[in-house]
Formats: structure tokens, C-alpha cells, sequence
């Protein structure tokens, strides 16, 4: 069935989809904002460039940094993708991506001097983190009660897996909480931006939008699109593989050649994250979503007990 011009639903999915990509230009028009603004008042030798994104938490942008990543996360987590992989990838990455704002990088002691941005970080991420599992908790309980039959067969492995990460994020918390403060951001990075290497793999992986008659697509073929999606994802691992290599080399054996190489690393994995959304959201435009996750929907919607 044809989808109707003013159709709400489908209007949904693209101001999701574009929220995604303003708050992400949000991002790096105030990095760009304090880069300028510490290389013009900083004297010359003293670090103007931070080694990281992350690290910019603790400066004027910290705001706009927990409150990007904290909105793609919900619209990560909003935004329906195909059933099974993708769906459940997606979720994982908006909780990621949650806890890489809430959980700021590890502190170092030079580069935090002014107190607005740096005070009180463990009572802080205590406070966070607690409220967003207590909320967390809330949320899984009303999302897996309609799905409650399915936790006895290969159906509910998803919410087995939402239900551990969320009880072992609960834990290290409260019994190793000084490992958390140090680890856990990082983790959280790396396992988003694995979802979303994994996203991409499986939109070039997917054959439905060449089966799929209801599939009207914009911009290029549903094969270009694949190669798109293909080249994407393996661009997206080799950055992080590399990068991971590259700052663990330099850190140990060349500690001031180049401290920014995470901060590149992080930047050239949001641009190439922005480039596969930008290209799904124009595939999709006309249809909203993809036929994986329209089309299996529609044959188990009578079929949820409830």
C-alpha cells in the first residue's frame, strides 16, 4: 500500500533521521567554536587543541556534547530498522551512546583547571548513570512484557541481551565504580561505533530492496547503494582498528608526536557515520522504512500476544 504524502508516521522517521545529522553538525560547529577561541587566547606552546572529543566535556562544550550524543542516542533507539540485527544494533547503539555522554573521559589533571566543567565528575556519573538505569529498568520492563512469551525461544534473545548489559552496567558500577569512572567511556565508544559498523554491513548485505516491490527508492540504485553501505563499513572498521593501533603505538613510544590522533579518529568515524545516514535517509525518503522492517511487521502483527 502506498504511503500518502502527509503521512505522519513517515514524517516521523525522516525528523528523526535528520535530527541525527543537525546534532551531530551541532557538535562540530561548537568544537570548531572553542578550537578557534582557545588557539586565539592561549599563548604560544600550550595546548589548544584537545586530544579528543571526549575530552572537550571538560570545556563550554560540554553541554553540547552531552546533549548530541544523548539525542542520537534516543533517536537510535527510536528509529525501527530492520527485524532482528539491525533493530536490535541500532538499540544497543542508542544505550552506547548514552552512556559516552554520561561518562566523561578520564581526567587529566592538566588540562582541567577551570571549575564549572570539572567538578564532582564520580558523584555526577553516580547520579547519572543510577537514574538512567533506574529509568532504564522501567523502560525494559514495559518493553518486555508484551514480548514475554518470546523469552523462552531464539525470539527474546535480544531482550536477554538488553536485560545483562543492563544488570553487568549495574554492577561495575557499584562494585567497581574507579573502573568505571576510567573504562567504561571507552568501551561504550568502541561498542557503538561496532553497532554501527555492523549496521552499515548489514544495509549492504540486504537484498530486499531489489525483491522488494514495495521499494521506491531516491538518489541511486538499490545496488549502488549497497556498494555505498559496503565501502562505509569497511572504512568505518579500518579507521578504528588503525586508530586504536596508531594512538596505542604513539602513546607508548611517541607520546608527543601527535596527542590529537583520537580526536581525528573520532571525527572521521562521525563524518563517515554521517555519510551512511545522510545516504539511508535519502533511500528511504519515499517509504520510511526499509522492507525488512515494514514487511515482517506486518505478517506478525497479529501474531504478538499481548
Amino acid at each position: 500500500m502506498a504511503i500518502k504524502q502527509g503521512d505522519p508516521v513517515r514524517l516521523t522517521y525522516r525528523y528523526l533521521r535528520v535530527a541525527i545529522v543537525a546534532v551531530v553538525l551541532v557538535l562540530f560547529v561548537s568544537l570548531t567554536m572553542q578550537i578557534i577561541t582557545d588557539h586565539g587566547r592561549l599563548a604560544s606552546g600550550e595546548e589548544w587543541w584537545h586530544s579528543s572529543i571526549s575530552a572537550y566535556f571538560y570545556s563550554p562544550v560540554q553541554s553540547i556534547f552531552v546533549g548530541t550524543l544523548v539525542g542520537i542516542g534516543t533517536c537510535l533507539i527510536a528509529i525501527k530498522g530492520r527485524r532482528g540485527a539491525e533493530e536490535v544494533l541500532l538499540n544497543f547503539a542508542g544505550m552506547f551512546a548514552f552512556v559516552v555522554a554520561l561518562v566523561p573521559t578520564p581526567l587529566d589533571s592538566e588540562m582541567c583547571t577551570s571549575e564549572p566543567y570539572c567538578l564532582d565528575v564520580p558523584e555526577r556519573v553516580g547520579n547519572n548513570i543510577g537514574t538512567l538505569l533506574l529509568v532504564g529498568g522501567l523502560v525494559l520492563l514495559l518493553s518486555t512484557w508484551p514480548r514475554r512469551y518470546d523469552l523462552g525461544s531464539a525470539e527474546g534473545l535480544d531482550l536477554w541481551l538488553t536485560w545483562l548489559t543492563w544488570a553487568a552496567t549495574g554492577v561495575w558500577l557499584l562494585v567497581w565504580p574507579a573502573s568505571f569512572l576510567e573504562v567504561a567511556h571507552y568501551t561504550a565508544a568502541l561498542l557503538l561505533f561496532a553497532c554501527l559498523v555492523a549496521v552499515a554491513w548489514i544495509n549492504a548485505s540486504d537484498p530486499a530492496v531489489t525483491a522488494q516491490a514495495l521499494e521506491r527508492l531516491r538518489g541511486m540504485s538499490a545496488a549502488a547503494y549497497r556498494v555505498w553501505y559496503r565501502w562505509i563499513a569497511v572504512v568505518l572498521a579500518t579507521v578504528m582498528v588503525a586508530g586504536l593501533v596508531t594512538m596505542f603505538v604513539l602513546d607508548r613510544y611517541f607520546p608527543v608526536l601527535f596527542p590529537q590522533t583520537l580526536f581525528v579518529v573520532e571525527t572521521v568515524m562521525m563524518l563517515v557515520f554521517v555519510l551512511f545516514w545522510v545516504l539511508q535517509t535519502i533511500q528511504f525518503w519515499d517509504i520510511g522504512l526499509p522492507a525488512g522492517a515494514r514487511v515482517q511487521d506486518l505478517k506478525r502483527a497479529g501474531d504478538t500476544p499481548l
